[in-house]
Parts: structure tokens; sequence; C-alpha cells
């Protein structure tokens, strides 16, 4: 009698669970690709790169013009009255920020050194009023220039800073380049 109370309950457990799961999409963990294919926003950066590391299939993105130097790239959700960007990406030169206000910055937000090969930069995260958020730094030894990746909150299940990493990774030789802007 006890066992054939307990089989229903499981099965009822069982279908509202995989009902539950089911709602959500699948994480996305594929890399963010080649961050200037085509199409692009903001005249560098690649559409499929902005859908997989914000989830939005339909966003607002303002900047840099086609053919004109890129100086940056906001991504709003059109849904979202707030329309706070949920990635910005940056091109600074020359840089408003000194070496020492870069790690006074670095150390306040307990900022973690780019993988090696990348530097100087670092990132960060933190808790913001939309979520959690993650930006990463990049400049040139001698500060001048510097590339800002800021994506808040991102797509569900993503790994944020991996993310930014990868936009500094792509981005650094077309706009830390010495010689190049």
């Amino acid at each position: 009698m006890r066992a054939s109370f307990l089989a229903p309950v499981l099965l009822a457990a069982a279908a509202v669970m995989s009902a539950c799961t089911s709602t959500q999409p699948p994480t996305d963990t594929r890399p963010l690709g080649d961050m200037t294919a085509s199409p692009q926003e903001c005249g560098l950066i690649s559409r499929e790169a902005i859908v997989r590391a914000t989830g939005l299939k339909e966003f607002d993105a303002s900047g840099s013009e086609p053919g004109k130097p890129f100086s940056y790239c906001l991504v709003t959700d059109p849904q979202n009255e707030t329309r706070e960007a949920l990635l910005s990406i940056q091109f600074d030169d020359p840089s408003a920020l000194s070496l020492q206000e870069l790690e006074s910055t670095k150390k306040h937000d307990r900022g973690v050194d780019l993988p090696s090969g990348l530097g100087p930069g670092f990132t960060a995260e933190f808790e913001g009023k939309a979520g959690p958020s993650t930006y990463a730094y990049a400049w040139t030894p001698d500060t001048r220039r510097r590339l800002s990746i800021w994506i808040t909150p991102g797509a569900p299940g993503r790994d944020h800073r991996a993310d930014a990493i990868e936009f500094v990774r792509h981005l650094k030789p077309i706009l830390l380049t010495p010689g190049e802007k």
C-alpha cells in the first residue's frame, strides 16, 4: 500500500521538475567567434559575438560609424525601458586614466590580470544594479590608449569573464597595436 502511494507522488514530482527545466533555454557555451566577422555593428564588432555575449537576438547598437575609426559600441535591449548598456566596448585614445588610477581601480575591484600575452590589463566582476557585471581593461605599455569591455549582466549561463577576455584577445591587435588606430 505504501509503495502504491509513493509511485504517483514521485511521478508527479518528476513531471513538475521536467516542466520547470524544459522552459529554460539551453546555455550557450560556444566561443564568441571572430569579433570582427560580418555582419558588424558599430563598424567593427561582429553581430554574432554580441548575440552570444548578451543573449539577445534583437538589440540596439550605437557607436562608431562603418568606415570611420572605431571609438565605441553600446548595446542595449530595446525591450528594457532603462536602456542601460548590456555590452559596452570603448577605445580611448588618449586614455583618461593614468597607470596609478588603473592600478587603484584593479585593487579596489579585486581585479585579476589578463592572461599571459594580453597584458597589461585586468578583469573584474562586481554586483551592479542590473545584476552581475564583468569588465576588462587593456592598455598600451605607456597607458596612452585603453580598451574597455563591459558586459552587464550578459547571457545567462555564460562565463562573462572569459567573454570579456575574448573581446580583448581579438580587439587588442586591431586597436592597441602601436602605429594602428
